[in-house]
């Protein structure tokens, strides 16, 4: 593959890629699937909120709780509660509250049949409190999710419009997180309780939204016996400073009344439990009108927008720098997200951390299947050229490959047949291919047994070079032993060759050290990792004198230096080579001077 074309198919690549990122950040955003993490992250930013910085409320709630005590010691059914509800209503128009909100079931019948004048109570209470105070109903539902009827004498007191709905929505989760009554087809007709209860207070338009549970302090209760005490004993003081111009809610906190999952523990009095009574959601999401009003999601536009900028995270090679980016991300999002919900506003986060993630590991796979090429494409380079440990090393990134070119002291080998070109004049085709196949074949593992690069076959000659791209401790040591493997690999070739009725051959090994130049060279089209040089020009001609010296290895005098130690080396004395005078030492490899 040429390299242009290499540029234009990463092009490609990296532009498929983001889109691939692109569409599924489009279908994180449209398909919601993210709102399982968003709602954890929620709910723990609420529960930091309502327990390290709950925001204080110019307008609270007080709430008169019937608990567990009450109904010890009123003993009657609580359908029969007539009296005892009658004087709660009677102590309220006494305390004068902004409006009382009901969380009651009102009863359905009138149980005048059983007791003369046993409704009087309730009734008289009813009256009572709507002459001082706004008052709103609970209407209940009943297991079929219809709305169960309250008995028409109270609602001739109270009013139809005082009736209102006390259903409220849970996420799919089962968490009640907002208040949205069109979200319960039970509610689809008429106001909420808390609707009524903030349009007496001024607030006619409450709209729909999260509830801010991050808004006041952990709610607390007044007893319901409490407060018929108070009455009792005609302590009005006590009953207008606790009630008076307040919007009051009545409603059973005791642990068998109904409850509601909810984000945080809403009781003062049960911090750890988050499954609270339906009065105080109630009461939190009248807290959350009256004050910094309800906390609205941030437009689908501007979460598109988040999300589709997380998938940038497609761009950037995969490191240090992008890891830490990675980590930081979501601490900063988090960051954000909690500090606009202080402010009233939602963001989701979890769409964008799926699409910020999804991108990133996206990426990481890309540059891992570009380094599988880059590595098959090193072996194809190199995998000719090089023995197995040396492709090994490169492939692992260990060694530098040289393909911008670089200057380097290398020991260069080149052999060659004696007398080929008059050989090969009378013998077949067939027979000369063959011969220099089996030939070259066995030279070749022979370089690289000694971590020696094969660069060219020159018609019958071998050149090769020691020292890169691995470095070697001493590549002129490693040369001359790959010499000697290359003259015991001829008998081998040579006895095929007598096998066949051919005459054997002889080769000339010449070796020569220095600096050249080496990297991939040539055209777009096809370039060869290979050396040029004064010393590969050198080595080739000096081979020439192999048989007219009669050594089957000659090395210069830059090579005898560094392996003097081998022994057996024999002084040529000068000798022109190339038009230079070159000190050659002649070599007889003790394995083949024994033999």
């Amino acid at each position: 593959m040429t390299t242009m074309r290499w540029v234009i198919d990463r092009k490609a690549s990296m532009l498929l890629g983001l889109c691939i990122c692109l569409v599924f950040a489009l279908a994180l955003h449209f398909s919601r699937a993210g709102e399982r993490l968003s709602h954890k992250v929620l709910d723990r930013q609420f529960s930091l909120l309502h327990r390290y910085d709950a925001r204080p409320l110019q307008h609270d709630v007080a709430i008169v709780g019937i608990d567990a005590a009450a109904f010890k010691v009123l003993q009657e059914p609580f359908e029969l509660w007539h009296p005892h509800l009658g004087k709660f209503l009677q102590a309220m128009a006494n305390a004068k509250p902004a409006v009382l909100g009901l969380d009651i079931a009102l009863p359905q019948h009138s149980y005048q049949f059983l007791i003369p004048d046993y409704d009087q109570p309730l009734l008289q209470g009813l009256q009572a409190m709507h002459a001082q105070a706004p008052l709103v109903l609970a209407q209940m539902p009943d297991d079929s999710g219809a709305f169960r009827p309250v008995h028409q004498s109270y609602l001739t007191i109270s009013g139809v419009e005082a009736l209102a709905s006390v259903v409220v929505c849970p996420d799919a989760d089962g968490i009640v997180r907002r208040f949205d009554p069109n979200l319960c087809t039970v509610n689809a007709q008429g106001s909420t309780l808390v609707e009524k209860m903030a349009a007496y207070l001024g607030d006619k338009d409450p709209g729909t939204g999260l509830v801010d549970f991050g808004a006041g302090k952990p709610l607390e209760y007044t007893p319901f016996l409490k407060v018929l005490e108070w009455q009792a004993r005609g302590d009005a003081a006590q009953l207008a400073h606790t009630f008076g111009d307040k919007p009051v809610l009545l409603g059973v906190v005791a642990p068998f009344g109904e409850r509601i999952y909810t984000p945080v523990a809403l009781a003062a009095d049960e911090p750890s439990n988050r499954l609270v009574p339906a009065v105080l959601m109630q009461a939190q999401i009248l807290r959350s009108m009256l004050n910094h009003g309800l906390i609205q999601v941030l437009s689908p536009y501007t979460l598109l927008c988040l999300t589709l900028l997380a998938a940038l995270f497609w761009f950037g090679r995969i490191g240090w720098l992008k890891l830490v980016a990675l980590v930081a991300f979501p601490f900063f999002l988090l960051s954000l997200s909690i500090w606009l919900l202080g402010r009233g506003w939602y963001l989701p986060v979890g769409g964008i951390l799926f699409s910020a993630l999804f991108a990133f590991i996206a990426r990481l796979l890309y540059e891992g299947m570009l380094q599988m090429r880059q590595r098959n494409w090193l072996r194809g380079a190199f995998g000719k050229y090089v023995g197995h440990d040396v492709l090994q090393e490169i492939v692992a990134g260990n060694v530098q490959s040289g393909v911008e070119g670089t200057r380097v002291r290398l020991c260069i080998l080149f052999a060659n047949i004696h007398g080929f070109n008059e050989r090969s004049e009378n013998r077949p085709a067939q027979e000369v291919v063959a011969l220099l196949n089996d030939y070259f074949s066995e030279m070749t593992v022979a370089i690289h047994q000694h971590r020696g690069v094969l660069d060219q076959f020159i018609g019958d000659g071998v050149l090769a070079f020691f020292g890169a791209p691995q470095a070697l401790e001493c590549p002129e040591k490693n040369a001359l032993e790959a010499a000697q493997e290359m003259l015991l690999r001829l008998r081998q070739v040579n006895v095929h060759l007598r096998e066949q009725d051919i005459a054997p051959i002889e080769i000339g090994i010449a070796l020569h050290a220095g600096e050249v130049v080496i990297g991939h060279i040539g055209s777009a089209v096809r370039c060869e990792y290979t050396v040029i040089g004064d010393v590969v020009k050198l080595t080739i001609q000096l081979a020439t004198l192999s048989m007219p010296l009669n050594y089957p290895v000659l090395c210069s005098a830059a090579v005898a230096k560094i392996v003097e130690s081998t022994g057996g080396l024999n002084d040529c004395g000068e000798q022109a080579v190339n038009g230079n005078m070159l000190h050659v030492y002649g070599w007889v490899p003790p394995v083949l001077a024994a033999k």
